[in-house]
């Protein structure tokens, strides 16, 4: 289900529940993908993994769940700066409208 903080009175029910069908339709499939790729995983473990070479003053490659972490982390800071930002002009932009 989408979490909005406005009210249901504000936003059309087609435009609600487009969006919960559209999530729920994402969520299978990011399902069917992860399933997919446990399964290549588990096909692909039984061949022999190269270790990366490391050079003196380089520092090593942090591991993919680490940078996936910090990716998402960052994005979501960044959106929710955007949030606070384009609510920020609709406010001003309704007090404008207002007067």
């Amino acid at each position: 289900m989408v979490t909005t903080k406005t009210t249901t009175t504000e936003i059309p029910e087609i435009v609600t529940k487009s969006g919960e069908q559209f999530i729920s339709a994402l969520k299978q499939y990011q399902q069917a993908a992860v399933e997919a790729t446990q399964t290549w995983a588990k096909a692909v473990s039984v061949f022999p993994i190269a270790e990366l070479p490391s050079f003196p003053g380089v520092p090593a490659v942090p591991n993919t769940k680490a940078l996936t972490t910090y990716a998402f982390d960052f994005t979501t800071e960044l959106l929710n700066v955007q949030r606070e930002f384009t609510l920020a002009l609709t406010n001003a932009l309704a007090t404008a409208t207002s007067l």
